[in-house]
């Protein structure tokens, strides 16, 4: 038996030998391949130096948003502005499966697809986005802020939000971006309704938006 067992064991020595060289192998080669791609990352990091896009509400109009008692049907049409700065020197950008969404009292009231932009070093892109419909608010908290606002100067606080998919330029080569979301939480006096048609509509101020990844 003992004899037997020596022998098995000599001759699994060198399948034992080839089995762990080859494993350490593999080891080595994906070690190799994190540390140069770390690396590169780095590198690219620092000769780029990427930089959040800068987006702003430009111009709001708020030409229709009335509540109906008792059933509490939101009936809106808002339209606005957002201003959207690349602000870097060597990196483009292609925005796809760009959405947005319009919060009153917390609720989404409004949603809308916007076509896909391309945005050169360096450059600013004017986004329109318009939002007509209406939509039943839930609960008696949102009617009763919604009278509370309509009292106060018929100003209205809307949460406009954008999302996106990103693809970044950089020479010849495309690679995959972050999902870029952007939140603009504007404040915007609706129209009278008793102004003539083709009247301006009332002031609003440019608001920054708040962007994150």
């Amino acid at each position: 038996m003992g004899k037997a067992s020596t022998v098995s064991s000599w001759l699994c020595c060198p399948c034992r030998c080839l089995f762990c060289g080859l494993l350490s192998c593999i080891f080595s080669v994906v070690a190799c391949v994190l540390v140069v791609a770390g690396l590169v990352a780095i590198a690219l990091y620092l000769l780029f130096r990427p930089h959040l896009v800068h987006a702003t509400a430009a111009t709001a109009d708020l030409a229709g948003f009335t509540l109906t008692p008792r059933t509490w049907i939101l009936r809106y049409n808002l339209s606005v502005t957002l201003s959207l700065r690349n602000p870097n020197t060597r990196i483009a950008i292609h925005y796809h499966s760009v959405a947005a969404e319009a919060y009153y009292q917390g609720q989404r009231f409004a949603h809308v697809d916007l076509p896909d932009v391309y945005q050169d070093t360096g450059e600013t892109t004017v986004v329109p986005v318009a939002f007509t419909g209406e939509y039943p608010l839930e609960g008696g908290v949102a009617a009763a802020g919604f009278r509370k606002e309509a009292i106060e100067q018929a100003r209205f606080s809307v949460d406009l939000k954008l999302t996106a998919k990103m693809k970044l330029k950089v020479w010849a080569f495309r690679v995959p971006g972050p999902k870029p979301r952007i939140d603009c939480p504007l404040t915007i006096q609706r129209r009278n309704a008793s102004a003539p048609p083709g009247a301006a509509p009332p002031e609003f101020h440019s608001t920054e938006c708040r962007v994150w990844f």
